[in-house]
């Protein structure tokens, strides 16, 4: 288990890895993202990059690594779920996981950017 600082070390660099896709860490999107629509990835990565709506059930450890945005029915992208899930269209999960620096292994040290690599993940909720 990890102390304080480092997870507050793990939410910066998790924070920043969503902010900066692709250069504070490696992204990987899905066939199902792909095939999103130019606006829908462009809005849905908007949302992602700002996500805000931790809470103990997206962020039990406190490590900003996991959440979801949606796309209603109307078009709008939201990272609000909605109380009726009739109205949402899509939804699209993004996690972050901690590799060493080579991808071969599981990093032992996700609060030390030297020795992790993040990998930032983004599909629609259907391909998980």
């Amino acid at each position: 288990m990890q102390n304080p600082e480092q997870i507050d070390a793990i939410r910066r660099l998790n924070d920043a890895a969503r902010a900066i896709p692709g250069v504070t860490s490696v992204t990987n999107v899905t066939m199902g993202f792909q095939a999103l629509c130019d606006a829908d990835r462009s809005a849905a990565l908007v949302l992602i990059a700002r996500f805000s709506k931790f809470d103990d059930n997206n962020a039990p450890y406190g490590e900003h690594d996991f959440g979801a945005v949606f796309r209603l029915a109307s078009g709008d992208w939201t990272q609000d779920r909605p109380d009726d899930d009739k109205v949402i269209a899509v939804t699209v999960f993004w996690k972050i996981d901690y590799y060493e620096p080579n991808l071969a292994f599981g990093s032992e040290a996700p609060w030390d950017e030297d020795r992790t690599k993040r990998v930032l993940t983004i599909m629609l909720s259907n391909e998980y």
